[in-house]
């Protein structure tokens, strides 16, 4: 049977956690890691749904099914924390501790365009600095003045008018060639899985609000803004984020990138007005 690897954590909560609830009936198996980067699905060499940035850097033995993805709009869960107003630090170096790929690439994309900081350094394994990326619970966490956090991913669409595709699903290209049939079943699988979640979103939000108390309305508008295909302008929005830090961070150029899609490559769902 089919595994498939899913990165397991707020970003990709409306498909994980269906899956973690036992929600859905898979037709193929999946296993939630917490941290799943691009070493560990080559190293397993099976499907993934993984970070977008990740993804690239395993173009040469894997192909994006589009059909299932995680795109966000105007609201993220990537932020730039700052001890104080952004326009009144320069010259420091960006924080990147624990964040993923994707939320580096954000940051790299956004924070000397958007805040006009001079960035001296990109740092990981450090205490504290004045200006620090995070990402998933630490993206939504309340703070307290001067302090300012502020969303990256809103930072982003400003700039480019694009999504941020954070999360892409990639399968062997072996696979998709030898056993396409697979393929289809692992799309109805995660498909029921995020439809699943969206339906169920209100209670994955209490779930996730007993754990960590943060801005409940941000975390609804960054559920109800998440869209759950690779469309047109999702992917075109994740590969001008690729163009634009791909030299700083050695990844593949974008037309490295091969796709595929079982069904309607145009389906996406529109976002939605806030359910609290």
């Amino acid at each position: 049977m089919t595994r498939c690897l899913i990165d397991d954590n707020m970003t990709t909560a409306l498909i994980a956690e269906p899956i973690r609830q036992v929600w859905i009936e898979p037709l193929v198996e999946l296993e939630l890691l917490p941290r799943l980067d691009a070493e560990t699905v080559g190293q397993r060499g099976t499907c993934a749904l993984v970070g977008s940035i990740d993804a690239c850097l395993l173009a040469d033995r894997y192909t994006v099914v589009t059909d299932i993805a995680l795109a966000s709009w105007h609201a993220g869960a990537v932020a730039l924390w700052t001890a104080t107003r952004p326009d009144e630090i320069d010259n420091v170096p960006i924080v990147l501790n624990g964040v993923s790929r994707t939320a580096e690439a954000i940051a790299r994309a956004t924070i000397a365009h958007f805040f006009g900081i001079t960035i001296t350094g990109w740092e990981r394994n450090v205490s504290t600095g004045e200006a620090v990326v995070r990402e998933h619970e630490g993206a939504f966490l309340e703070e307290v003045e001067p302090a300012i956090l502020n969303d990256l991913v809103r930072s982003w669409f400003i700039l480019s008018g694009l999504p941020v595709a954070t999360h892409v699903l990639v399968a062997p290209k072996e696979l998709v060639e030898a056993d396409p049939e697979a393929i289809v079943a692992l799309v109805e699988t995660l498909k029921d899985a995020a439809t699943t979640g969206v339906s169920r979103r209100r209670e994955i939000r209490r779930n996730m609000h007993t754990q960590f108390p943060g801005d409940r309305d941000q975390l609804v508008a960054f559920h109800n803004e998440q869209t759950l295909t690779l469309s047109k302008t999702a992917r075109k929005g994740w590969l001008d984020l690729v163009r634009r830090v791909g030299r700083s961070m050695n990844l593949p150029l974008p037309e490295a990138i091969t796709f595929h899609t079982v069904g309607n490559p145009d389906e996406q769902a529109e976002p939605t007005a806030p359910d609290r």
